[in-house]
Formats: structure tokens, sequence, C-alpha cells
């Protein structure tokens, strides 16, 4: 069977015009019933985004979210039958494809088929194509996409083995299927990302820009699911990086990868912190650092010092922290970017918690308030997305506890969850119930603290810090070992996996 590569292409502008007009149905629909974005979206548990991109056609949905889109909306079936449609298209569009693929390789080596057999897929990649369709916010990464990724995996795998040889051509390979599989690229950017992996002279800003929206893409799942489930992924994705950065890919995109190549060293650092490995994250910090000034871009530059600030505060390294809080200052006053000028201003408040100085920390305190206070939207751009009021009086209620302030450390983290979305940030929303519950403990609330740390307890497995943390405060309960409310809260430590800590740390 021969399939000409203009067939192809036509058929890809097909599958999009009917991507399109079900997006662009389903928002009839919607406006027919009176059902805002907003309520769809709790209805499939999904983001306003992923609603909004739907409807432009710039994204997919599980059929079972198509069920639930159209009983809310009253399509009595319609959308279900257009989705489908689509579905076959699919199918159909990704036989051919593969028919396509088969000719073009009759010349080529022999498949690599036993070394693919014992390459173990990404673990979160495997983890989403069993469940993208259940979590709020997950990325769909639909048959077409996954079926091309594999498909350029053995292309890679027969390329490359015969310069590389087998083992680095598999670890290249798999990385290029997870970061294509993990971007949901379509088949275009798909086969875009292959070749420039295979050659990085073919790099472009679309590799840079697809490589730093699947870096987004993981931070996000981060927030959600907890460091561990991304480490490697992310770990994959800089090696992609590093590939292309140490190829000849052009010189107009060197500072441009640079950049992401910052980002991701940057957000690995802090992943390695969050799990206590604390010497390797040092280094990708450090190195974060450098592809910083290598990329001529002070806030990447700022946001490495203030996540080296951040492992400098968890490790109670007061020079470190002081200095690198004043490194991150520095260099995010030379941006305009108010919400990483916040995190530095926090930063600096951090280090002056572990030194003791009071006065010193709230005045930084208040100033990461009024640069909070001055970014606008969602601040989705921003390299400290995540940062905002909640996660500000987060850490403020870590640095009061510390200063010897439990009473103004318990507000603190009562005002910080009640600006929490739970939902996209459950890791972090779990931590200040952790730091509410320290700051219980050191008001001798004891009964108030074992109910809120009882809580925490069953996201700990989120984060070796989250649990870290909670064997601190459950050990500052030592003197009250005895009553109803600590046992209640061992039994609960017990249910989830934890032992408790008896004994003052």
């Amino acid at each position: 069977m021969t399939v000409d590569k203009g067939e192809l292409a036509a058929d890809r502008i097909r599958l999009r015009i009917l991507r399109r007009n079900l997006g662009e149905h389903l928002a009839i629909y919607r406006r027919a019933a009176g059902v805002s974005q907003p309520e769809l979206s709790r209805a499939m548990r999904r983001t306003r985004t992923t609603v909004s991109k739907v409807e432009h056609g710039t994204r997919g949905m599980p059929e079972a979210s198509w069920r639930i889109a159209d009983e809310v909306c009253g399509a009595d079936g319609a959308l279900i039958a257009e989705y489908q449609a689509l579905a076959e298209a699919e199918q159909d569009y990704r036989r051919r494809w593969r028919a396509h693929q088969r000719h073009a390789r009759q010349a080529a080596a022999q498949p690599a088929a036993d070394v693919l057999r014992a390459a173990p897929v990404p673990s979160l990649m495997a983890r989403e194509r069993g469940q993208a369709g259940e979590r709020e916010g997950h990325s769909e990464i639909s048959g077409v996409e996954t079926e091309l990724a594999e498909e350029l995996m053995r292309e890679l795998v027969e390329t490359l083995a015969r310069s590389l040889g087998r083992r680095r051509a598999l670890q290249v390979a798999r990385w290029s299927l997870g970061i294509v599989g993990l971007a949901g690229l379509d088949a275009d950017e798909c086969t875009r990302m292959a070749l420039a992996v295979r050659s990085p002279r073919r790099v472009d800003a679309r590799v840079v820009k697809n490589l730093a929206t699947t870096l987004a893409y993981c931070k996000r799942q981060e927030d959600t699911l907890g460091p561990a489930e991304v480490l490697d992924t992310v770990m994959a994705q800089r090696e992609i990086v590093r590939h292309l950065l140490d190829g000849d890919c052009p010189e107009n995109v060197r500072r441009p990868l640079s950049t992401v190549d910052s980002d991701m060293a940057t957000t690995i650092g802090g992943y390695l912190v969050d799990m206590s490995q604390h010497d390797m994250a040092r280094r990708y910090l450090e190195h974060g650092r450098r592809a910083a000034h290598k990329a001529r871009n002070p806030a990447c530059a700022a946001y490495a010092a203030s996540r080296t600030n951040f492992a400098a505060f968890v490790r109670g390294d007061t020079p470190t922290a002081l200095d690198t809080a004043a490194a991150a200052r520095s260099l995010a006053a030379r941006t305009d970017a108010p919400r990483l000028k916040a995190l530095a201003e926090l930063s600096a408040a951090c280090a002056y918690a572990l030194d003791g100085q009071y006065g010193p920390c709230m005045a930084a305190w208040e100033r990461a308030g009024e640069f909070l206070a001055g970014a606008s939207g969602t601040g989705a751009e921003s390299l400290a997305y995540w940062f905002h009021d909640g996660s500000l009086n987060n850490s403020l209620s870590k640095c009061l506890s510390l200063l010897g302030r439990p009473q103004d450390a318990v507000e603190a983290a009562t005002t910080g969850l009640a600006r929490y979305d739970r939902t996209l940030y459950v890791r972090n929303y779990a931590l200040c119930e952790v730091r509410l519950g320290t700051a219980l403990v050191l008001a001798e609330d004891i009964t108030e603290a074992a109910r809120v740390l009882g809580d925490a307890a069953s996201l700990a497995s989120l984060s070796p810090r989250l649990t870290t943390e909670l064997h601190a405060a459950r050990a500052l309960m030592h003197p009250w070992a005895g009553t109803p409310a600590v046992a209640t809260l061992d039994a609960q430590l017990e249910a989830h996996g934890l032992k408790p800590t008896t004994t003052p740390s």
C-alpha cells in the first residue's frame, strides 16, 4: 500500500477542520443551554482553560468527557456522534500514516525491535495514558499523537543506532517519545522534534517553544502530583536540550535554548531539594545560574538565585541564604517581572528569619506583598507563576514559627490556606496545613493541631519535605503523647504508611 505524502497533509487539514467544528458546536450547545465555561469545566472536572481550548479546536478530550459535556449541554447525543466520527477519522489517518512510514523505510536498516521491547516508557507517560481523562488539568494525548510518537521512536532508533550505538540511540529516542507525547504535539511537530534530535542543526524557534511548553506542562503536574512523579521526565527533557546544545544547533537559537536549559536545571534543583537530595540539587541549581548568564537572561538568573535561597533555607544554611537572597533581589530588580521580584523579597524574608531578624523579615514580606499586588493576570507566563498570596503566607508562617511567634504563624497559615486553590496546588496546600499544625503545637493548641496534621497526612506521599515537616511537627507533640488527640493522629499517620515520630528532633 502506497500513500502519497500530499494526501496525508490533506488528511491532517481535514482532521483539524473536524476538531475545530466539534469545538464550535460544543460552544453553541453550551451557550444554548445557559451553561458557562466554568460550570462545564467543573462538571467535567477540568479547568476553564481546557474547555476554552477544546472549543477553539486546539485541544482534545477523551470520550468520557464528551459524554458529560453532551449531557450537561443537552446535545442529545449530537456531540458524542461527532466526536466518534472524529475518532474514526483519526484512526484511519493513523493507518495511512503508518503505511507511508513503512514504505519510506523499506531501504532502511532492520528495526531495533529487541531494543524497543527492553525500553521502559517514562513512568509519567504511562500513567498519563491511563489517567489523562480522569485528572483535572491533564493534557490530552490523542491516539494519533501516541502512535506517531511510537513510530518516530522506531525510526530514531534505526537511524541513530548506526552512528551512536544502540544504547545511546535508545536513550535519545526515549527522550523524544517522552517529550512529544507529553507536549501533545501534532504530527508535524512530532516530525519537527524528531528531526531536531537526530540533527541539532535543524533546531528552530518552534522546537525551542515545544521544549518550553512541555516543561511548563510538567511543572503544572508537579503542583498536583508532587516532584517524584515528574522528576525523571523533566530530567529526560533536559537531556534533549543538552544534546541539542552540544550539537551543531544554529547560533541564533543558542540563547533561547540556554534559557530553557536554565529553567529546566533550576526546576530540577528545586525538585531535588524537596526530595532531600541536597548535593545533587546544588549542582543543578548552579548549572541553572550559569545557563541563565550564558543566555543573558536576568529573570532566569533571579529565579535560580531564589531557588538556591530556598535550598539554603531548607538546610538551615543562614550565610548562603542571606547571600543568595541579595543576589536574587539584585537580579530581579533588572527585570519588569513583579511576581519574580516578590519571590526575591520572600527569599530575603526567609533568610532574615533564619538569622533571627524579625523586623527585616517582616519588611521584606511586606515588600513581597506590594510586588504581588502590582502583578497583573494569573502570572501563567512567569517563572514564578505559582507564587501568590497563599504561598506568600505559607512561607511567612514558617518564618514566624522560627522567630518564636506561633500565634502570628497560625494567622499567616490560616490566611494562606484560604488563598490556595487546593485542586491546583495540592502539595503546597498540604504543606501549608503542616505549617498551621506546627504553629498550633507551638501555641499549645494540641487538639486542633492534631486535627490539622491528620488532614495533611493523607497527602504526605506527595513530597518528602512534606513528610519531614509532618514528622517534625509530631515530634514537637511529645509532651502530649498520651492524649486522645495525639493517639488519633498517630493512628492516621500509621494508616498512611508514616511511622509516628515520638521523640523530639
